[in-house]
């Protein structure tokens, strides 16, 4: 019975601790990686007609969609 509980309290913990450990693993995509995504988000902001007030927040997240996508780290910044 004992070890059944300690299970049950285990376990969910484990599964945390590995979600967390999991996401460590990114790597940092090369500038040149970023470089294609940035342009990629800069020409996808002209089809929407992103106004320059809202360009660089929407290529920074646009990049960090991308990335994150392909398995690699987030970026806080993106040269336009």
């Amino acid at each position: 019975m004992k070890k059944a509980l300690l299970a049950l309290i285990v376990a969910p913990l484990f599964a945390v601790y590995a979600t967390f450990a999991v996401a460590d693993d990114a790597v940092e995509a090369s500038a040149e990686t970023i470089k294609e995504y940035t342009e990629m988000c800069l020409n996808w902001a002209k089809d929407d007609d992103i106004n320059n007030e809202e360009l660089k927040p929407y290529v920074l997240k646009c990049v960090n969609d991308e990335l994150e996508s392909e398995g690699y780290k987030k970026v806080t910044d993106v040269k336009i």
